[in-house]
Formats: C-alpha cells, sequence, structure tokens
C-alpha cells in the first residue's frame, strides 16, 4: 500500500449521530473517551479535518497528554475556499504542532500571508461529483511531501463519507455514547448510496472497550 494507513474516528450517539437538530454537539461523549482520543492522537504522524469543523468548533487537534508526547502529530485542514480563520486555535498553535493548511488552487496567495508558520499547499478540486479538494492528491502530497505513515481523519460527516467512497479507509474507531439524538439528529455519515444490502458497507470488528460511560469500538474495513 503506497499511502498512509487512515483511521476514520467517529464520535456519537447510540443512534449515530454527531449533533442534535440546533447543531450542538459538545459533549457527546465523555471525558474518559476524549482522553482516549488525545493517546489516539498521539501515535499517528497527522490528525485531518475539514474546514466546517474548524469554523463550527474551533478546535486544536493536539494530543494533549501528561506527560505530553514525545512528538505531536501534524494537523491538516482541507480548506477548498481558503477560509482558515488567522485566530483559530489551529493557527495559533503552531508553536505547539505543525499545521498544512490544504486548499483549492484557485486561493490567491495574498491571502495566507498573515498565516505564518502555516505550510500551505495549493491541490486540485475533486472529479468525483463533490466540492471538496481530491482525497488522493491530498494522500499522495501527505506521503511524497511529508513521508507520513499513520493518518486519523477527524471530521464531519461530509468528509468522513468523501474518504469512505474514495476507498482511504482502513480502520474506523467509533466512540458511541448512551444517548439518543433521534432522526432530526445530524448523522454521522452522508449518503453512501447503498440501494441494496448486499450494496452495504462490511465491517470487521477487531476491538471493543469500554471508557466510562461510552464504548468504543473498532472496525477493519472488508476489501471490496
Amino acid at each position: 500500500m503506497d499511502r498512509p494507513i487512515i483511521t476514520l474516528k467517529l464520535a456519537t450517539s447510540l443512534d449515530a449521530r454527531i449533533a442534535t437538530v440546533t447543531g450542538a454537539s459538545q459533549w457527546i461523549t465523555g471525558p474518559e473517551s476524549r482522553a482516549e482520543v488525545h493517546r489516539m492522537r498521539s501515535t499517528h504522524d497527522v490528525v485531518l479535518t475539514g474546514i466546517g469543523t474548524v469554523l463550527a468548533d474551533d478546535p486544536e487537534l493536539t494530543a494533549r497528554l501528561d506527560p505530553p508526547p514525545a512528538r505531536q502529530p501534524w494537523r491538516v485542514v482541507l480548506d477548498r475556499d481558503g477560509r482558515l480563520p488567522p485566530a483559530s486555535k489551529l493557527v495559533q498553535t503552531t508553536d505547539k504542532a505543525g499545521l498544512i493548511w490544504c486548499t483549492g488552487d484557485h486561493v490567491a496567495a495574498e491571502e495566507v500571508a498573515e498565516l505564518s508558520g502555516v505550510k500551505h499547499h495549493l491541490l486540485g478540486r475533486s472529479q468525483a461529483g463533490t466540492v471538496g479538494l481530491d482525497l488522493n492528491e491530498v494522500v499522495r502530497l501527505l506521503t511524497n511531501t511529508y513521508q507520513i505513515k499513520t493518518l486519523m481523519v477527524e471530521t464531519g460527516p461530509v468528509l468522513a463519507t468523501a474518504f469512505l467512497r474514495a476507498g482511504l479507509v482502513d480502520h474506523i474507531a467509533w466512540f458511541r455514547a448512551p444517548l439518543l439524538l433521534g432522526g432530526d439528529g445530524r448523522p454521522v455519515f452522508e449518503s453512501l448510496n447503498v440501494q441494496d444490502l448486499s450494496q452495504a458497507w462490511v465491517l470487521q470488528q477487531t476491538d471493543h472497550k469500554q471508557f466510562g460511560r461510552d464504548v468504543l469500538d473498532c472496525f477493519d474495513l472488508s476489501p471490496t
């Protein structure tokens, strides 16, 4: 496999919702689960998210452990239209961990001038009918330029679904809290275009752990 091993991390209610109907999401999972996420980040070369998550939650995406890890993962933001706020925690913590900012190739250079300490890359748009960046190009950049071996995706439904549909997920780490948010809550995935049960995505469970009130189920994706 000439690309990193990619893990998709999910945190949802029991009925696979990441937020309420109003968008409230902090915090669905408990402190024990969040502590485990920090440990998981420390074991990966890269933690990747999308601009929607940055604008909604303003995450830092560092591994905040005691004692601190020997190294922090690179943080990567996919941001087609160059909307990353200079005041965001990601930009303001480049002294703690590196930040790679991937935008569309239409974003002008002057728009990134004030984001000192940020590695900026212009990339092409997806050819798969979506409006985001070409995920295969993103992965090639990270592999060839930064020599990364492991990548964890922490993001919302649009990008999580895009990684799945692009065949770029090897493992899923799914934290679930014993909460029900109902059908009007925001689902963890967008359409996977499953029209028949024979088209369903098949997962092989590899682990099951308890973190406080939550459970973590780990899965490998079966080859298709």
